[in-house]
């Protein structure tokens, strides 16, 4: 050792704290490694000031001598998270060395210290440091299994082709011994599932046994999914996970359970099964079945789902529909139940259920929609008739205003001008609803509804509103009033005394209706009362 090297190990022992730090700089720089060295700096790791502690670990991360591990493993018991994790990462270093000499250090060992090895063995991620992850996992202490069996899920995804079938093979052996202890048979499944290999089903399928506790069989389910992601299952896995939908854990059972299931195609062998699943109390478990159910393209099964669309149960609802939709088979049915229907809620179901099919109806499908229709709206004082006026607007909606215009026509002609407003009050919130339609639906409800006297205000009269949506658009609106023949005097009368109270443009039409009436009926009452308001108006 020459004297300059032994003048910066004198400074080590100097009572100056910044001459220490700086000399631990210079050995760290020179990556002095002698022994003599090695020792003195290894010292100074169990000293009471931070500073310089500090500096002799980064003397040991730069150097990183061939005998500091006799130096660096005590700080594993640090009540410094920081520390240890500094120290494990210069471990790390040391490889299967590092790990043989912390494996002696486990016996009664502190928790903080485990927890540092079992860190230092999934990093270093050598055959010696997967055998003391996995006698440590297979350890009956509870927080020691599960720190050994997270640190080693952690280290899986960076290990290669080779490692992965060293680790399964090792999780095979873990699985076989678990032997009833709850820990390592968790500890199993889930190693199982962070490989995700679909050769472990014969363990984790032998976990689900109702003899294994709780835990054991939803980690093992867990672990199933990572395993068996787009895989087939035998007729024997899915004879295993039937009865696990009469459970009553949603989250940890019935829930991956169905994952399991609902890719896979069943046979008929299952139908009744199905059919009682899908009076489960569990809604996730009557989804599930109706849902299968949806898949058997039978006329039971179509009649079945078609049951359940009114069912009490929200879920089994709306998944029978969610079949029905997806079934071509479905298609006549569905419409012959539509065509027979008196709920308006089961028909709104059924018309939507219909709309997700081929659109394209034979004529007669289609009269005997319309029929049902102009039943409904003119027999039931219900909402029934709107599901089917849905769906026959959502299959030509030119073609059915064309035919509820005719209707109200003949309706209007035969003086039913209640029955007429009701067929014209459908094409509201239409392109349908143009000038001519408002103003034959505000003629019909202006027929059939009492009005007050012209002296009367109605300021929220539908007729008005219509009459004063028209008054601003480009409609002959007083024109047409005059020469509509269904209108008495006094209902244009009481026309012209509300309209005379709007703006500009309605108290012009006003006008015209009470100059109209004054030259027809002068000398009547209404011709005097339209005098009157005529002069109020000045326009006379």
């Amino acid at each position: 050792m020459d004297t300059t090297l032994k003048g910066v190990l004198g400074l080590l022992s100097s009572a100056d704290v910044e001459a220490r730090c700086a000399a631990l700089v210079v050995l760290a720089q020179l990556e002095a490694a002698d022994e003599h060295v090695v020792r003195a700096v290894g010292a100074l790791l169990s000293s009471k000031n931070a500073v310089v502690r500090d500096f002799a670990v980064g003397y040991f991360e730069r150097v990183r001598p061939r005998d500091g591990l006799g130096y660096l493993l005590p700080l594993l018991d640090s009540d410094e998270e920081g520390l240890r994790q500094r120290v494990v990462t210069i471990l790390v270093a040391y490889g299967n060395a590092a790990i043989a000499a912390a494996r002696k250090l486990i016996a009664d060992a502190p928790r903080r210290r485990v927890n540092a090895i079992i860190a230092l063995a999934a990093q270093v991620r050598s055959r010696t440091a997967f055998d003391l992850l996995f006698e440590l996992i297979g350890s009956e202490d509870f927080d020691t299994n599960r720190a050994a069996c997270d640190a080693m899920i952690g280290a899986i995804p960076a290990i290669g082709a080779g490692e992965r079938a060293d680790v399964f093979a090792r999780t095979e052996a873990l699985a076989r011994a678990a032997d009833g202890v709850r820990t390592v048979a968790v500890a199993a499944a889930k190693l199982f599932g962070a490989l995700g290999e679909p050769k472990a089903r014969r363990y984790l399928f032998a976990m689900l046994d109702r003899e294994q506790p709780q835990v054991v069989r939803t980690h093992a389910l867990g672990a199933l999914l990572q395993c068996l992601r787009g895989q087939t299952l035998t007729e024997s896995e899915i004879a295993a996970l039937f009865p696990l939908l009469q459970e009553e854990d949603e989250a940890g059972v019935l829930r991956p359970t169905i994952h399991l299931l609902e890719d896979q195609v069943l046979d008929r062998a299952y139908l009744s099964q199905l059919n009682r699943l899908a009076e489960s109390p569990q809604p996730v478990v009557k989804r599930f079945a109706v849902q299968k159910l949806g898949g058997f393209d039978s006329g039971a099964a179509i009649k079945t789902l078609i049951g359940y669309l009114t069912d009490d149960s929200y879920a089994r609802r709306e998944q029978a529909s969610a079949s029905l939709k997806k079934l071509p088979a479905a298609r006549a049915a569905v419409m012959k139940e539509f065509l027979a229907c008196a709920d308006e809620r089961k028909a709104w179901a059924l018309a939507d259920i219909l709309l997700g099919h081929e659109r394209a109806w034979k004529r007669d499908a289609i009269e005997s929609l319309w029929k049902k229709l102009d039943a409904a709206r003119g027999e039931r004082n219900d909402r029934l008739y709107t599901a089917y006026f849905h769906f026959l607007n959502a299959l030509d909606p030119a073609a059915l205003a064309e035919r509820v215009r005719d209707r109200a026509e003949r309706l209007r002609k035969s003086k039913d001008f209640a029955g007429a407003a009701k067929w014209l009050a459908l094409l509201k919130d239409s392109p349908a609803f143009d000038a001519e339609a408002k103003f034959a639906l505000a003629v019909a409800q202006l027929k059939s509804q009492p009005h007050a006297s012209a002296a009367g205000m109605r300021r929220h009269d539908p007729v008005l509103e219509l009459l004063r949506e028209l008054a601003h658009s480009t409609f002959a609106t007083a024109d047409r009033l005059r020469k509509e023949r269904a209108l008495t005097p006094e209902e244009l009368l009481y026309i012209a005394f509300n309209l005379a109270e709007g703006n500009s443009k309605e108290r012009a039409i006003a006008a015209e209706l009470l100059k109209d009436l004054v030259s027809k009926h002068g000398r009547t009452k209404i011709g005097k009362a339209a005098k009157n308001k005529l002069g109020l108006l000045g326009a006379s």
